[in-house]
């Protein structure tokens, strides 16, 4: 009995918090550091033995002996790298189910010219996460005296995120975060000790710091999933009133929904609207994963093109 009991926790706990979990898309990342700025690097060369790396927007120096060339070798693709690890650390908050990106640039194939977030929404993501990486680059910090003293390698990496609601289309979170590692050695008789060689992982490391904090800022931007506006398309059949969405889009039994019916369109100037029939409220009786039914305490006519909006309550 015990064991049984345990199960049906465990069951409840499970569907508890898929229920619980936002669908998003992290889309790939524009790396915008993938070329030396030449004229600001010859300039920061002879100034610092140095050289550039990065948009002239957002450019970072890379002093001491350490080559343009070389660190644009080592770095990657660092917009490859941060979708890669947002993916990651947004999993591992248990708030997020990361939607295939192999998927979404399907979707952006085929709806050619289509709008991102509408394409996002059509996916079932209830976010999604776009973003650039502005800024990259290493500095060597401090030096020695007589052959002896401590030389450290500190990497920079800046990057921006844009955080919108595909149901609402609005942008919940725009953020930019710089992140920082830094690699010590120390100096015995002249030579280097301990530092590290390898930029590419230098800048991996500061990336990772940057992705942190950002992912420490969206946790509490996107809130509680049951107060998210779901909007899902409805069918009558036999009677029952049937849901596109379900559990997995975080809809329980007992939710209510207005339904939305659509008319002719109207022009008003330059804008062209279509005209809205609210039918009524509906209530979930049962859920699935992938739909859900309900009923109405009155007749309602369910036409092709209605939607279902989730009344939410504060």
């Amino acid at each position: 009995m015990k064991n049984f009991t345990s199960i049906l926790l465990f069951l409840f706990l499970s569907s508890y918090l898929s229920a619980q979990t936002f669908k998003i898309i992290v889309n790939r990342f524009d790396d915008r550091t993938g070329h030396i700025s030449k004229t600001e690097g010859e300039v920061k060369a002879n100034a610092q033995g140095g050289a550039i790396i990065g948009n002239k927007a957002g450019a970072a120096a890379v002093s001491g002996q350490a080559s343009g060339s070389r660190l644009e070798s080592e770095k990657g693709d660092l917009g490859y790298q941060a979708s890669d690890i947002f993916t990651s650390e947004l999993v591992k908050t248990g708030k997020f189910k990361v939607i295939d990106i192999n998927l979404f640039e399907k979707k952006m194939t085929e709806l050619q010219n289509a709008d991102v977030v509408g394409v996002a929404k059509l996916t079932g993501a209830h976010f999604l996460l776009t973003g650039n990486i502005s800024e990259a680059g290493v500095s060597e910090k401090g030096g020695s005296i007589l052959g002896f003293g401590g030389k450290a390698v500190e990497g920079n990496v800046r990057i921006n995120i844009t955080l919108t609601n595909t149901t609402t289309g609005e942008i919940v979170l725009s953020e930019t975060s710089q992140g920082t590692e830094t690699q010590g050695g120390v100096t015995l008789f002249g030579s280097d000790v301990g530092a590290k060689k390898d930029l590419g992982l230098l800048l991996s490391a500061a990336l990772k710091v940057a992705v942190d904090s950002c992912v420490s800022k969206i946790i509490p931007v996107v809130g509680d999933l049951r107060k998210y506006p779901i909007e899902c398309d409805l069918a009558l059949n036999d009677g029952v009133i049937y849901l596109s969405k379900g559990s997995d889009d975080g809809i329980s039994v007992g939710d209510e929904f207005e339904v939305l019916g659509f008319g002719k369109e109207i022009k008003i100037g330059t804008k062209v609207i279509r005209e809205k029939n609210n039918k009524g409220i509906i209530r979930v009786n049962s859920v699935f994963p992938d739909y859900a039914t309900a009923s109405s305490n009155v007749v309602m006519n369910i036409s092709e093109g209605d939607k279902g909006i989730k009344v939410v309550k504060k």
